[in-house]
């Protein structure tokens, strides 16, 4: 018999598909089935038990505090049911990290759609939010995700983190000061820092998916950088 203590998570995610399998094979058979549910709950206890230790390993200590539990909680039930088919070329903690940012993106469009009928906690002094100020200098940035959604939706699959960060700051027109709260970083020069890398990020894709030099251009014309 293994230990689980000593086990990798990869390991751990290998065991739990090998007790399934087994589960499904001892149709009929209430002991054998008895055992393969009692491993599959130690398997899964062990996994989550350092999800929850090591929060910044597992991406959760990025997520905003009021929507952590429910995105790391949806993101490990989603491994679960997954494990059958869960893909061979991804380490367990990328995948969750992914998929946890991803819950959190979901959980917060949720919020967002709820609040804004009543957005006055998302207008700075002047009466104003960041993208009407930008809108009415000529800067739309929010249309470039509509205008490149193709390149943008794969971009979104492909950095799950850096398109939150460009999501926040340019479709939804929230300020730097208020990026600081909502993902619990040290600093404003933090925030800027992630956005700026992010705004980066997405050039490079974008030159990556052929678009030319004049539409890259005319992108980040519309995402201004933040100064640092």
């Amino acid at each position: 018999m293994y230990d689980v203590t000593f086990l990798s998570e990869e390991e751990i995610v290998k065991r739990l598909q090998i007790v399934l399998r087994d589960f499904i094979e001892a149709r009929g058979d209430y002991a054998r089935q008895t055992n393969s549910v009692k491993e599959a709950k130690d398997l899964a206890a062990k996994l989550a038990e350092r999800i929850y230790d090591e929060p910044q390993k597992w991406g959760v200590a990025d997520i905003l505090p009021e929507f952590r539990d429910d995105s790391a909680a949806d993101a490990f039930v989603s491994l679960l049911l997954g494990i059958e088919s869960f893909p061979g070329r991804s380490t367990v903690n990328e995948w969750y990290e992914r998929t946890v940012e991803s819950k959190f993106r979901r959980l917060w469009t949720l919020s967002e759609e709820q609040t804004l009928v009543s957005p006055s906690e998302d207008i700075g002094v002047s009466g104003q939010s960041d993208a009407e100020h930008l809108a009415e200098n000529g800067i739309d940035s929010s249309s470039v995700f509509e205008e490149y959604s193709s390149v943008w939706i794969s971009f979104e699959s492909d950095f799950p983190r850096d398109a939150f960060a460009l999501r926040l700051r340019y479709m939804l027109g929230r300020n730097v000061d208020q990026m600081v709260v909502m993902l619990d970083a040290p600093s404003n020069r933090a925030i800027a820092i992630r956005v700026n890398r992010a705004r980066d990020r997405f050039k490079m894709f974008c030159e990556q998916h052929g678009l030319d030099r004049n539409e890259i251009s005319g992108i980040m014309s519309r995402l201004p950088e933040e100064n640092e």
